[in-house]
């Protein structure tokens, strides 16, 4: 018997009875605002090859993004500055085996085949098929890869994959000629200094002087890499090269080449994207960049931004090197322009230390940066594996806006917002700084009348999900309400979770705390430790049916013990997704129903 079932037992409570029973009264409001804001289509930044650009695109109406193959020049025209999205043309989607989606893929050098990472919507692991135009896709039989494209020899003529899901992990290599694979997939060792990759290890292949690179890292540990030449590993050393930091500031992507130096640097501000120390592009404090790169072709460089922010879903802008050598271009047109705010501001913490918020609201809802009167507020966070938490650039943020909401993004210890020391300083023994500077934002965000703590909302997905839940046990005062999507709850037994044995660095399992530190900021384990439960705000647990790294038990436990305690706990279950990528008309229904819950 699993520790959820005991539970539900004991309490005499079934999952079915634990879920929200009707959708919250202002779902069909806010399923219509999501709707709208998801009315523009989304594009992937392309790979180039050969004088062929491919790419994802999905247009409003479908459910996941395509592949589409065109030609870098019509790319590069049709994604100038200040135009506005546009289609690809009619008869350039790859053809795709049914009811797959696509999780990633690599162009290979000429630019006329494609190794994809195709998977059904229920699971991350994926399989990797050969597409090309006018064929009929090909399946490499044998290695499944976990979100990592596979890479492609300088000549074309190999594939190499990293396969399997972390921590069991294999390299496969697959050769090929002008028709396709000549034999199957078969392994390749890993060196015989590294053996088998120990838990938690982040694995990367890549092309280093013509052949490949194996990188492994290891929290906690130094970052060991190999080139494999003439059939062998050689051990190679890692560049020690670190660019040239700027007091608060943070250098996100740094690209060298022919054609300069180009940096993207966030500061408070926003994002700034420069050659040379000169302003080429600048992304607004709420705007996330996606992917940075340059290409080189007989027409000239370019610069390739993908961006995306609340008003605009993520898109794609190419700029031509001649035409960049002056003022910086306007940027292309984006959805309800000026009708949007968005602030950096920095909120002190209860040890003195300033954590960076992002304020989002309308324009009308501010005087002089600060807010005309309290509003219902989103106060969202991450804090965990030194990630950047930014305002998401997701159709449910601007819909909440748009309806009159302020929303906050917090980038509190843990993340990666201010460099790896911010991240140590959430990290481990230090992860209840995490949890505090949650609780510290949200007071202070009341204080300033930015609202009130019955209308405040935290929310927070996987890791996020931890804090908000962790930070509402131990100060139920801080919060009106608190939503956790797909929340790791249980931190003490790490092994539970599809990918726990990935994250013992992260909370100090491999070593460094004890498991009664852990319960700490545990929330399964703050919950049982608690009598009573009828202080707590109303909290949404939200769960994906196919969750392949975290345990969905867990969730139906906390919401059950809760409830056993007099409290006030809901589930709310989305039986076909999974932690990554999900269908658009799910997404758009889930979004409806924690923005619903959020307005009371």
């Amino acid at each position: 018997m699993n520790r959820s079932t005991g539970a539900q037992q004991a309490s005499g409570v079934i999952t079915a009875s634990l879920e929200l029973e009707q959708q919250p009264r202002h779902y069909e409001y806010f399923r219509n605002q999501v709707w709208h804001w998801d009315s523009t289509a989304r594009q992937g930044m392309p790979q180039l090859a050969g004088g062929h650009a491919v790419y994802t695109w999905r247009s409003p109406e479908e459910e996941f993004p395509a592949l589409y193959q065109v030609s870098e020049a019509w790319l590069r025209q049709i994604l100038a500055p200040r135009n506005a999205p546009e289609p690809p043309p009619e008869g350039s989607a790859l053809p795709l085996p049914a009811n797959k989606v696509v999780r990633g893929f690599a162009l290979d050098p000429a630019g006329t085949r494609v190794a994809a990472l195709l998977s059904s919507s229920d699971t991350e692991l994926a399989e990797i098929w050969q597409l090309s135009a006018g064929a009929a896709p090909v399946l490499l039989p044998g290695p499944r890869s976990w979100h990592a494209a596979p890479v492609w020899s300088p000549d074309g003529k190999t594939l190499w994959i990293l396969s399997g899901k972390p921590p069991e992990q294999t390299i496969w290599r697959c050769e090929f000629d002008v028709s396709g694979p000549v034999a199957p997939p078969e392994t390749l060792l890993f060196p015989e200094e590294l053996g088998t990759p120990a838990a938690g290890a982040r694995i990367r292949l890549g092309i280093k002087d013509g052949t490949l690179q194996l990188t492994v890292g290891t929290p906690g540990s130094a970052t060991r890499s190999w080139i494999h030449r003439d059939g062998i590993w050689i051990p190679w050393t890692l560049s020690a090269a670190v660019p040239e930091e700027v007091p608060g500031h943070k250098i996100l992507a740094q690209v060298n080449g022919p054609h300069g130096n180009m940096q993207a640097i966030e500061g408070p501000a926003g994002t700034t994207v420069t050659r040379d120390g000169a302003t080429l592009w600048k992304l607004g404090a709420a705007e996330q960049l996606t992917a940075l790169s340059v290409s080189t072709a007989p027409c000239g460089g370019a610069l390739w931004i993908q961006s995306a922010s609340p008003e605009r879903a993520s898109g794609v802008v190419c700029l031509e090197f001649p035409e960049v050598s002056g003022n910086s271009p306007e940027p292309p047109p984006r959805k309800n322009t000026g009708a949007f705010a968005h602030l950096r501001l920095l909120v002190q913490a209860r040890d003195g230390v300033m954590i960076p918020v992002i304020i989002s609201a309308r324009s009308k809802d501010l005087a002089r940066s600060r807010p005309v009167s309290p509003r219902p507020l989103l106060l969202s966070c991450y804090g965990g594996f030194g990630i950047v938490h930014r305002t998401e650039p997701e159709p449910s943020v601007a819909a909440w806006i748009a309806a009159g909401g302020i929303h906050v993004a917090a980038q509190i210890r843990g993340g990666g917002e201010l460099g790896p020391q911010w991240h140590e300083a959430g990290r481990g023994a230090n992860k209840i700084h995490t949890i505090h500077d949650l609780i510290d934002v949200a007071r202070e965000l009341v204080a300033q009348r930015w609202t009130s703590k019955k209308e405040l909302t935290a929310v927070g997905a996987s890791h996020g999900g931890l804090v908000v839940s962790a930070a509402a046990l131990l100060e139920p005062s801080a919060f009106g309400r608190v939503i956790a999507v797909a929340p790791l709850l249980d931190t003490v037994d790490l092994q539970r979770h599809g990918l726990g044995t990935q994250w013992l660095h992260e909370f100090g399992a491999d070593g460094e705390t004890t498991g009664q530190q852990r319960a700490a900021h545990s929330p399964l384990h703050l919950l049982t430790a608690m009598d009573s439960a009828d202080s707590l705000p109303p909290i949404l647990c939200c769960i994906l049916g196919n969750d392949e790294r975290v345990d969905n038990t867990v969730a139906e436990e906390f919401v059950s013990e809760i409830r056993r305690r007099g409290g006030r706990a809901w589930l709310h279950q989305e039986h076909r997704g999974g932690h990554a990528q999900r269908a658009s008309s799910t997404l758009l229904d889930f979004s409806a129903t924690i923005l619903s819950f959020a307005a009371g």
